[in-house]
């Protein structure tokens, strides 16, 4: 295995690649990118207005070169850093495999988003071209999880999406051959033709309904009416594939960290890949603010808690203990069916997945080997043995 040297490059990397959450330099280029991409769709917007523009023309212009500036500058260190992807950064073959990472989607955007303005620069005044920079608002891509997950649902539904598209063009030009037949001798103007019907089953099919082309006759009222129901359920249908597959792909993530969660805690450390998928579907989750009371000294204990995200404070008679990412705590008291022996308080925000009593118990019931490991778990090992000190309580 190759180690990792903590050279200039691969803090560079770090920042603008990785996005480490622990990084205040990758949160703070993060947030300028994003306020930046934002006030350039904006200015694009304001450039358009006659009045702003000619009062402030000079000062969105030099907004424009300073925006790209940062944005040249951001795509040749990501060129420059993206040999850090590589298991060995500085092995042969750094210069082919910079080329093909600028051929990949979100680097085509980066370009796409600052080529207008470099094309403008060298006298050549494509003004369609210039639209292009609205391209920059993609670029939100790489700082939003949401919006990356939107893009790998839209990949991964295409062949159902681009289904449904042929079903809807096949539908309209279906619609609009009809009612060309029924309405082009009292609309030569409108229905004359089957592209100008076309655009009446478009707007009637999407719902869109402009009323600028309507038919007259009975039989083209009673068939719109037809199309129109139809449109309703075809404009439901990419509608429902693009809601199901991101609830999906949301699920499957947060399914991903509950079972790596649970997985590594090391009460359940080692079981049946079943049986963690089992207790993983009954945690529920559940945010807590800063300075907040989880679990009370003296309280029955019903809950036991791991910990997502944040710290917790386990304030007892020794002293106080920190409790991080990783760490659970109320499993020996939810076991033993008493008090909770120590004050838990939230250092910081923290994320918790929670497991009730009687979940937990239930689980006991249903799988005696799992009592059985617990117990003699508990009369073999020390607190030290569960990981994080001493968070079996």
């Amino acid at each position: 295995m190759i180690e990792r040297k903590t050279t200039k490059r691969r803090k560079l990397f770090e920042i603008i690649e990785m996005g480490l959450s622990d990084s205040r330099a990758a949160g703070l280029f993060d947030w300028f990118m994003i306020i930046l991409i934002i006030l350039n769709v904006v200015s694009v917007a304001l450039e358009t207005v006659p009045s702003i523009f000619s009062q402030y023309g000079t000062q969105l212009f030099i907004f424009e070169f300073f925006s790209l500036f940062i944005f040249c500058l951001e795509y040749i260190f990501r060129v420059w850093v993206s040999v850090e992807y590589r298991a060995d950064p500085d092995g042969p073959g750094k210069l082919s495999f910079r080329l093909r990472f600028m051929t990949s989607p979100l680097m085509l955007i980066d370009f796409l988003a600052i080529a207008p303005t470099l094309i403008f620069i060298f006298g050549i005044d494509f003004r369609l071209l210039r639209i292009f920079r609205l391209l920059r608002l993609f670029k939100l891509m790489r700082y939003s999880p949401g919006l990356a997950s939107l893009g790998s649902v839209l990949y991964d539904e295409r062949r159902a999406l681009i289904a449904t598209l042929i079903i809807i063009l096949g539908l309209a030009s279906f619609a609009a051959t009809i009612m060309y037949n029924l309405e082009r001798h009292v609309q030569p103007d409108s229905f004359g033709t089957i592209p100008d019907a076309l655009w009446w089953a478009l707007a009637t099919l999407t719902t869109v309904g402009y009323g600028d082309i309507v038919p007259i006759t009975w039989a083209g009222r009673l068939f719109g009416g037809v199309v129109m129901i139809f449109g309703v359920c075809m404009y439901a249908l990419p509608v429902g594939i693009i809601a199901s597959g991101f609830a999906s792909e949301i699920h499957q993530r947060d399914f991903v960290v509950r079972w790596g969660l649970v997985g590594n805690v090391p009460l359940f450390k080692g079981l049946d890949a079943h049986l963690i998928q089992t207790i993983s579907k009954h945690l529920r989750s559940s945010v807590v603010e800063k300075k907040h009371l989880v679990a009370q000294k003296g309280q029955l204990a019903d809950k036991m808690y791991l910990i997502v995200s944040g710290k917790v404070l386990r304030k007892h008679g020794r002293g106080t203990t920190t409790l991080e990412t990783g760490g659970f705590f109320g499993a020996k008291s939810l076991m033993e069916k008493v008090d909770y022996k120590s004050n838990y308080v939230t250092e910081t925000k923290c994320h918790f997945f929670i497991l009730d009593a009687q979940v937990f118990h239930h689980l006991l019931e249903e799988n005696p080997a799992l009592k059985a490991r617990i117990d003699s778990a508990y009369k073999t090992t020390t607190y030290s043995d569960f990981g994080q000190t001493p968070s079996i309580t």
